[in-house]
């Protein structure tokens, strides 16, 4: 039995009734890719390598577009170059996402959450490493507030599983920074 799926009774008719403010409309701002994969295929290849529907691989289902957006680090868009229905946001480009702390809507829902914000150890606050002085991860220091970096971390997922799951086949591509 499959782990991913359409949802079903309550929580379906939650996403459809979900208001306007349920979802955010955010920029891709890089330093990380979002591949857009059709829904179906998508959730059947993580099943087929077993990804298991933990939280943290930053997947969003659109199902009334039959779509899945999946948030890896950058550095794979070689790997989806030549799969069927397939493509990669490029930056600058716009997607829906949950709005933060909700569930979002049947046109952005996660079936996964993004990793947690980490917020810095004292020993790192005290060494002031990679952190800014007010315990601000440096990364997100200047990002739009609603740009997609500062919404969304991207997940845990590696995107080699993913891709054999889908073509079938081992991933043999290099990664190219995207």
């Amino acid at each position: 039995m499959s782990q991913y799926g359409e949802p079903q009774g309550n929580r379906r008719d939650e996403l459809l009734a979900a208001s306007t403010w349920s979802t955010r409309l955010v920029q891709h701002d890089g330093g990380q890719d979002v591949i857009v994969l059709p829904l179906a295929p998508a959730l059947a290849a993580l099943d087929a390598v077993q990804v298991p529907i933990a939280d943290g691989h930053s997947l969003i289902a659109d199902y009334l577009h039959g779509k899945l957006l999946v948030v890896v680090a950058s550095g794979w868009a070689q790997l989806w170059e030549f799969v069927p229905d397939v493509r990669l946001v490029p930056y600058g480009g716009w997607v829906v996402v949950p709005a933060p702390g909700g569930v979002g809507s049947y046109a952005a829902s996660w079936v996964s959450l993004p990793p947690p914000r980490l917020t810095p150890s004292q020993e790192q606050a005290d060494e002031g490493e990679e952190w800014g002085e007010d315990g601000e991860d440096e990364a997100l220091v200047g990002l739009q507030p609603d740009s997609l970096r500062a919404l969304v971390s991207a997940g845990a997922l590696d995107p080699r599983r993913l891709f054999e799951g889908l073509a079938g086949r081992p991933a043999t591509s290099q990664t190219v920074a995207s």
